[in-house]
């Protein structure tokens, strides 16, 4: 079955944390067959994966992204339909004094190119993308 929520990088570094919400966990638990992320979130968890140094909390946190991010979530890339989106969208909305941090910008204009509905903490950081569907697992 096709993925219907794309979980915000927000949402995964929830899930890794020493003591999550269980809110967040047990739905995530629920609906893991129906989420993916982006390749834009992929990108900063493995980012900051390699920017620690060598040693235990590096090896856990490289087997949580290997073993249980990329196992359990398809990668939805930032593709050509989503680039356009995000330009038309990032014109239109700078027009107006609107300024959306250029990652969170990416990820939300995946989720409308692939008709997802963006699962994030960060609801005021996208509120002001017309047409993106959110849901807040903290809630």
């Amino acid at each position: 079955m096709r993925p219907i929520y794309l979980l915000d990088t927000n949402i995964i570094s929830e899930i890794y944390k020493k003591n999550p919400d269980p809110k967040v966990c047990e739905a995530v638990k629920e609906h893991i067959s129906l989420s993916a992320i982006s390749t834009v979130s992929w990108h900063e968890m493995l980012y900051r994966m390699k920017r620690k140094p060598e040693g235990k909390s590096k090896d856990l946190l490289s087997d949580f992204l290997m073993n249980f991010v990329s196992n359990n979530f398809e990668k939805i890339p930032y593709d050509e339909y989503a680039a356009s989106i995000h330009s038309e969208l990032r014109a239109s909305l700078e027009q107006r004094g609107v300024l959306i941090p250029y990652a969170d910008f990416q990820i939300a204009c995946i989720a409308r190119a692939n008709n997802m509905i963006l699962i994030t903490r960060n609801v005021k950081d996208f509120e002001k993308i017309p047409g993106l569907m959110m849901e807040n697992w903290f809630e």
